[in-house]
Protein backbone atom coordinates (compact mmCIF):
# COMPACT_ATOMS: atom_id res chain seq x y z
CA UNK A 1 0.00 0.00 0.00
CA UNK A 2 1.29 3.42 -0.99
CA UNK A 3 0.53 7.08 -1.65
CA UNK A 4 -1.45 8.02 1.47
CA UNK A 5 -3.52 11.20 1.57
CA UNK A 6 -5.14 12.43 4.75
CA UNK A 7 -8.44 14.29 4.31
CA UNK A 8 -9.73 16.03 7.42
CA UNK A 9 -13.48 15.92 8.08
CA UNK A 10 -15.44 17.35 11.00
CA UNK A 11 -14.51 16.49 14.57
CA UNK A 12 -12.23 13.48 14.85
CA UNK A 13 -13.17 12.01 11.47
CA UNK A 14 -10.55 11.41 8.77
CA UNK A 15 -10.52 9.83 5.31
CA UNK A 16 -7.40 8.05 4.02
CA UNK A 17 -7.34 7.50 0.24
CA UNK A 18 -4.38 5.31 -0.73
CA UNK A 19 -3.03 3.19 -3.56
CA UNK A 20 -2.44 -0.54 -3.81
CA UNK A 21 0.14 -1.75 -6.30
CA UNK A 22 2.57 0.17 -8.48
CA UNK A 23 2.10 2.47 -11.47
CA UNK A 24 0.13 0.63 -14.12
CA UNK A 25 -3.19 -1.08 -14.86
CA UNK A 26 -3.01 -3.38 -11.83
CA UNK A 27 -3.25 -0.46 -9.39
CA UNK A 28 -6.34 0.17 -7.29
CA UNK A 29 -7.46 3.30 -5.46
CA UNK A 30 -8.99 2.56 -2.09
CA UNK A 31 -9.90 4.53 1.01
CA UNK A 32 -10.43 4.03 4.72
CA UNK A 33 -12.10 6.17 7.36
CA UNK A 34 -11.43 6.85 11.00
CA UNK A 35 -13.69 8.32 13.66
CA UNK A 36 -10.96 8.67 16.30
CA UNK A 37 -8.30 10.85 14.60
CA UNK A 38 -6.53 7.92 13.00
CA UNK A 39 -6.17 5.58 15.97
CA UNK A 40 -8.29 2.95 14.18
CA UNK A 41 -9.36 2.61 10.56
CA UNK A 42 -12.17 0.88 8.64
CA UNK A 43 -12.34 0.30 4.89
CA UNK A 44 -14.81 2.55 3.12
CA UNK A 45 -17.70 0.73 1.37
CA UNK A 46 -16.93 -0.33 -2.21
CA UNK A 47 -19.38 2.22 -3.61
CA UNK A 48 -17.92 5.10 -1.58
CA UNK A 49 -17.09 8.16 -3.69
CA UNK A 50 -13.74 8.26 -1.87
CA UNK A 51 -12.85 5.01 -3.69
CA UNK A 52 -13.43 6.73 -7.04
CA UNK A 53 -9.89 7.78 -7.98
CA UNK A 54 -9.18 10.05 -5.02
CA UNK A 55 -5.48 9.89 -4.21
CA UNK A 56 -2.45 11.72 -2.86
CA UNK A 57 -2.01 13.10 -6.36
CA UNK A 58 -4.65 15.54 -7.55
CA UNK A 59 -5.54 18.84 -5.91
CA UNK A 60 -7.25 19.15 -2.53
CA UNK A 61 -8.73 22.26 -0.98
CA UNK A 62 -10.63 23.17 2.19
CA UNK A 63 -12.96 25.99 1.14
CA UNK A 64 -14.42 28.81 3.16
CA UNK A 65 -17.96 27.46 2.75
CA UNK A 66 -16.80 24.39 4.73
CA UNK A 67 -16.79 22.09 1.70
CA UNK A 68 -13.83 20.03 0.56
CA UNK A 69 -12.83 20.19 -3.12
CA UNK A 70 -10.83 17.61 -5.05
CA UNK A 71 -9.57 17.89 -8.66
CA UNK A 72 -8.57 14.64 -10.37
CA UNK A 73 -4.94 14.11 -11.35
CA UNK A 74 -5.44 14.03 -15.12
CA UNK A 75 -7.86 15.73 -17.51
CA UNK A 76 -10.82 13.61 -18.57
CA UNK A 77 -9.42 13.38 -22.11
CA UNK A 78 -6.37 11.50 -20.78
CA UNK A 79 -8.47 8.86 -19.03
CA UNK A 80 -7.89 7.60 -15.50
CA UNK A 81 -4.72 5.95 -14.22
CA UNK A 82 -5.68 2.69 -15.98
CA UNK A 83 -6.81 4.21 -19.25
CA UNK A 84 -3.82 6.04 -20.69
CA UNK A 85 -0.53 4.89 -22.07
CA UNK A 86 2.43 5.27 -19.75
CA UNK A 87 4.17 7.58 -19.14
CA UNK A 88 1.54 10.27 -18.58
CA UNK A 89 3.68 13.00 -20.13
CA UNK A 90 3.25 11.55 -23.64
CA UNK A 91 -0.54 11.83 -23.56
CA UNK A 92 -1.08 15.17 -25.29
CA UNK A 93 -4.52 16.76 -25.39
CA UNK A 94 -5.99 20.07 -26.51
CA UNK A 95 -8.50 22.10 -24.47
CA UNK A 96 -8.55 19.70 -21.50
CA UNK A 97 -11.53 19.39 -19.17
CA UNK A 98 -10.98 18.74 -15.49
CA UNK A 99 -13.18 16.94 -12.96
CA UNK A 100 -13.86 18.77 -9.69
CA UNK A 101 -15.80 17.17 -6.85
CA UNK A 102 -17.06 18.77 -3.67
CA UNK A 103 -17.60 16.92 -0.43
CA UNK A 104 -19.27 18.01 2.78
CA UNK A 105 -17.30 18.20 6.01
CA UNK A 106 -18.97 14.91 6.94
CA UNK A 107 -17.54 13.28 3.79
CA UNK A 108 -20.67 13.15 1.60
CA UNK A 109 -20.39 13.86 -2.12
CA UNK A 110 -22.17 17.13 -2.92
CA UNK A 111 -21.17 17.86 -6.52
CA UNK A 112 -19.38 16.19 -9.43
CA UNK A 113 -18.66 18.72 -12.18
CA UNK A 114 -16.13 19.61 -14.87
CA UNK A 115 -14.35 22.82 -15.81
CA UNK A 116 -12.04 24.17 -18.51
CA UNK A 117 -9.04 26.49 -18.25
CA UNK A 118 -9.18 29.41 -20.66
CA UNK A 119 -6.12 31.17 -22.04
CA UNK A 120 -3.73 28.22 -21.99
CA UNK A 121 -0.58 29.20 -23.94
CA UNK A 122 -0.11 25.72 -25.46
CA UNK A 123 -2.09 24.26 -28.38
CA UNK A 124 -1.75 20.87 -26.75
CA UNK A 125 0.15 19.39 -23.83
CA UNK A 126 0.18 16.54 -21.36
CA UNK A 127 -1.37 17.80 -18.12
CA UNK A 128 -1.50 16.66 -14.52
CA UNK A 129 -2.11 18.19 -11.11
CA UNK A 130 -0.77 17.75 -7.59
CA UNK A 131 -1.12 19.94 -4.55
CA UNK A 132 -3.43 22.52 -3.07
CA UNK A 133 -6.50 24.59 -3.92
CA UNK A 134 -6.47 27.97 -2.15
CA UNK A 135 -9.67 29.90 -1.41
CA UNK A 136 -9.14 33.68 -1.44
CA UNK A 137 -12.80 34.43 -0.69
CA UNK A 138 -15.65 35.90 -2.77
CA UNK A 139 -15.56 32.92 -5.13
CA UNK A 140 -11.86 33.28 -6.00
CA UNK A 141 -9.92 30.02 -6.08
CA UNK A 142 -6.24 29.59 -7.01
CA UNK A 143 -4.07 26.56 -7.72
CA UNK A 144 -1.02 25.23 -9.59
CA UNK A 145 -0.94 22.50 -12.25
CA UNK A 146 1.70 20.90 -14.46
CA UNK A 147 2.15 20.57 -18.22
CA UNK A 148 4.61 19.18 -20.71
CA UNK A 149 4.37 20.25 -24.32
CA UNK A 150 5.31 17.96 -27.23
CA UNK A 151 9.07 17.81 -27.68
CA UNK A 152 9.71 18.36 -23.99
CA UNK A 153 11.37 14.96 -23.55
CA UNK A 154 15.10 14.98 -24.22
CA UNK A 155 17.24 12.28 -25.83
CA UNK A 156 18.65 11.40 -22.41
CA UNK A 157 15.16 10.66 -21.06
CA UNK A 158 14.84 13.78 -18.92
CA UNK A 159 11.57 15.68 -19.12
CA UNK A 160 10.72 19.38 -18.97
CA UNK A 161 7.54 19.95 -17.00
CA UNK A 162 6.14 23.44 -16.51
CA UNK A 163 4.32 24.48 -13.35
CA UNK A 164 1.50 26.89 -14.18
CA UNK A 165 -1.06 28.79 -12.14
CA UNK A 166 -4.78 29.20 -12.71
CA UNK A 167 -7.50 31.26 -11.07
CA UNK A 168 -11.27 30.95 -10.78
CA UNK A 169 -13.57 33.86 -9.97
CA UNK A 170 -16.78 31.82 -10.03
CA UNK A 171 -16.03 29.33 -7.25
CA UNK A 172 -14.56 26.67 -9.53
CA UNK A 173 -17.00 26.63 -12.44
CA UNK A 174 -14.22 27.83 -14.74
CA UNK A 175 -10.55 28.76 -14.45
CA UNK A 176 -8.23 31.12 -16.32
CA UNK A 177 -4.50 30.70 -16.96
CA UNK A 178 -2.44 33.25 -14.99
CA UNK A 179 1.29 32.51 -15.29
CA UNK A 180 3.81 29.68 -15.53
CA UNK A 181 7.31 28.74 -14.38
CA UNK A 182 9.25 27.65 -17.49
CA UNK A 183 11.41 24.51 -17.11
CA UNK A 184 14.55 26.50 -17.91
CA UNK A 185 16.94 28.69 -15.96
CA UNK A 186 19.24 31.16 -17.71
CA UNK A 187 17.96 29.87 -21.03
CA UNK A 188 19.03 26.26 -20.40
CA UNK A 189 16.81 23.23 -19.63
CA UNK A 190 16.66 22.80 -15.88
CA UNK A 191 17.14 19.56 -13.97
CA UNK A 192 15.96 16.09 -14.91
CA UNK A 193 12.24 17.01 -14.76
CA UNK A 194 11.82 20.77 -14.94
CA UNK A 195 9.49 22.11 -12.23
CA UNK A 196 6.64 19.86 -11.18
CA UNK A 197 4.53 18.48 -8.29
CA UNK A 198 3.89 22.00 -6.93
CA UNK A 199 2.53 22.69 -3.46
CA UNK A 200 1.13 26.09 -2.44
CA UNK A 201 0.71 28.03 0.77
CA UNK A 202 -0.51 31.54 1.55
CA UNK A 203 1.48 33.34 4.24
CA UNK A 204 -0.07 35.66 6.84
CA UNK A 205 0.97 38.79 4.89
CA UNK A 206 -0.75 37.47 1.76
CA UNK A 207 2.41 36.38 -0.04
CA UNK A 208 2.18 33.07 -1.88
CA UNK A 209 4.93 30.46 -1.84
CA UNK A 210 5.14 27.49 -4.19
CA UNK A 211 7.60 24.62 -3.66
CA UNK A 212 8.27 22.26 -6.57
CA UNK A 213 9.98 18.98 -7.31
CA UNK A 214 12.78 18.92 -9.89
CA UNK A 215 13.67 15.20 -9.81
CA UNK A 216 14.11 12.14 -7.62
CA UNK A 217 17.46 13.13 -6.16
CA UNK A 218 17.61 16.82 -7.05
CA UNK A 219 16.68 19.71 -4.74
CA UNK A 220 13.24 21.19 -4.29
CA UNK A 221 12.93 24.70 -5.73
CA UNK A 222 10.57 27.46 -4.67
CA UNK A 223 9.05 30.62 -6.07
CA UNK A 224 6.97 33.34 -4.41
CA UNK A 225 4.43 35.94 -5.43
CA UNK A 226 3.51 39.21 -3.72
CA UNK A 227 0.73 40.19 -6.15
CA UNK A 228 -1.83 37.43 -5.59
CA UNK A 229 -0.17 35.01 -8.01
CA UNK A 230 0.01 37.22 -11.10
CA UNK A 231 3.82 37.24 -11.23
CA UNK A 232 6.42 35.00 -9.63
CA UNK A 233 10.04 35.24 -8.56
CA UNK A 234 12.92 33.37 -10.17
CA UNK A 235 13.11 29.78 -8.82
CA UNK A 236 15.64 29.23 -6.04
CA UNK A 237 16.75 26.02 -4.36
CA UNK A 238 15.57 25.08 -0.87
CA UNK A 239 18.85 23.23 -0.50
CA UNK A 240 17.31 19.79 0.06
CA UNK A 241 16.39 17.02 -2.40
CA UNK A 242 12.88 15.54 -2.34
CA UNK A 243 9.79 14.53 -4.30
CA UNK A 244 6.11 15.46 -3.84
CA UNK A 245 6.51 18.27 -1.27
CA UNK A 246 3.50 19.09 0.96
CA UNK A 247 3.48 22.56 2.56
CA UNK A 248 1.64 23.50 5.75
CA UNK A 249 1.80 26.68 7.81
CA UNK A 250 1.59 25.52 11.43
CA UNK A 251 -0.38 27.35 14.10
CA UNK A 252 2.83 28.53 15.80
CA UNK A 253 4.00 30.27 12.61
CA UNK A 254 6.53 27.65 11.49
CA UNK A 255 6.29 26.70 7.81
CA UNK A 256 6.53 22.91 7.41
CA UNK A 257 7.13 20.79 4.31
CA UNK A 258 6.94 16.99 4.36
CA UNK A 259 8.38 14.98 1.48
CA UNK A 260 10.80 12.20 0.56
CA UNK A 261 13.39 11.28 -1.99
CA UNK A 262 14.72 8.21 -3.76
CA UNK A 263 14.32 6.21 -6.95
CA UNK A 264 13.07 2.78 -7.85
CA UNK A 265 15.23 -0.02 -6.50
CA UNK A 266 16.66 2.15 -3.71
CA UNK A 267 15.62 2.93 -0.14
CA UNK A 268 13.54 6.07 0.35
CA UNK A 269 14.37 8.83 2.80
CA UNK A 270 11.17 10.38 4.16
CA UNK A 271 11.43 13.60 6.12
CA UNK A 272 10.02 16.98 7.10
CA UNK A 273 11.82 20.28 6.84
CA UNK A 274 10.92 23.48 8.67
CA UNK A 275 11.29 27.19 8.09
CA UNK A 276 11.35 28.83 11.52
CA UNK A 277 10.82 32.28 10.01
CA UNK A 278 7.52 31.02 8.59
CA UNK A 279 8.32 32.32 5.13
CA UNK A 280 10.64 29.77 3.56
CA UNK A 281 13.51 32.26 3.49
CA UNK A 282 15.63 29.60 5.19
CA UNK A 283 14.94 25.89 5.60
CA UNK A 284 16.54 23.95 8.43
CA UNK A 285 18.16 20.56 7.85
CA UNK A 286 15.34 18.03 7.26
CA UNK A 287 14.26 15.83 10.15
CA UNK A 288 14.37 12.25 8.85
CA UNK A 289 11.88 9.82 10.35
CA UNK A 290 11.99 6.92 7.85
CA UNK A 291 14.79 5.36 5.80
CA UNK A 292 13.81 2.28 3.85
CA UNK A 293 11.26 1.07 1.32
CA UNK A 294 8.31 3.26 0.45
CA UNK A 295 6.91 5.58 -2.20
CA UNK A 296 8.38 8.91 -0.94
CA UNK A 297 4.96 10.61 -1.05
CA UNK A 298 3.51 12.03 2.14
CA UNK A 299 0.43 13.78 3.46
CA UNK A 300 0.21 15.85 6.61
CA UNK A 301 -2.07 17.58 9.08
CA UNK A 302 -1.89 19.44 12.39
CA UNK A 303 -3.93 18.47 15.45
CA UNK A 304 -3.59 19.74 19.02
CA UNK A 305 -0.20 21.30 18.34
CA UNK A 306 1.26 18.15 16.80
CA UNK A 307 2.38 17.72 13.18
CA UNK A 308 1.27 14.39 11.67
CA UNK A 309 2.91 13.03 8.52
CA UNK A 310 1.49 9.93 6.81
CA UNK A 311 3.91 7.86 4.73
CA UNK A 312 4.25 4.35 3.30
CA UNK A 313 6.53 1.57 4.51
CA UNK A 314 6.18 -0.85 1.61
CA UNK A 315 8.01 -2.51 -1.27
CA UNK A 316 6.75 -0.07 -3.90
CA UNK A 317 10.24 0.73 -5.14
CA UNK A 318 11.30 -2.88 -5.68
CA UNK A 319 13.13 -5.02 -6.75
CA UNK A 320 11.45 -7.51 -4.46
CA UNK A 321 14.68 -9.38 -3.83
CA UNK A 322 15.96 -6.23 -2.12
CA UNK A 323 12.95 -5.89 0.19
CA UNK A 324 11.38 -9.06 1.51
CA UNK A 325 8.60 -7.16 3.27
CA UNK A 326 6.63 -9.10 5.89
CA UNK A 327 3.81 -6.57 5.60
CA UNK A 328 2.74 -3.48 3.72
CA UNK A 329 1.80 -0.47 5.80
CA UNK A 330 1.02 3.21 6.03
CA UNK A 331 2.40 4.87 9.14
CA UNK A 332 2.32 8.16 11.03
CA UNK A 333 5.26 10.23 12.09
CA UNK A 334 3.99 12.47 14.90
CA UNK A 335 6.22 15.48 15.52
CA UNK A 336 6.10 18.21 18.14
CA UNK A 337 7.39 21.36 16.45
CA UNK A 338 8.28 24.16 18.84
CA UNK A 339 10.23 27.39 18.58
CA UNK A 340 13.02 28.07 21.07
CA UNK A 341 11.94 31.52 22.21
CA UNK A 342 14.99 31.89 24.46
CA UNK A 343 17.28 32.65 21.52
Amino acid sequence: VNFPRIVELEGQKLILPYGRGRHGGDESRLSAFSEDEGRTWTNCPKDSPWNDNVQTSGILGYLQDETIAYIDVFPLEMGDWKGFKSPWYRNYVADPSWRLRRFSKTGDLLEDATFHVSGLPWKEAAYYCYGDLLDFGDGELFTALGAQVPGGESETGSIRITTFFVRSRDNGKSFTYVAHIPPELDGEPFGPEGFNEPTLARLPDGELICVMRTGGYSPLYQVRSSDNGNTWSVPVSTGWPAAKPALRLLSNGVLACSSGRGSYGHPQVTHAMFSIDGRGEKWETPFIFHTGPGCSYTSNMERDGLFYVAFSDSSFTRPQDSYDMPYQSIKWAVLRVEKDESK
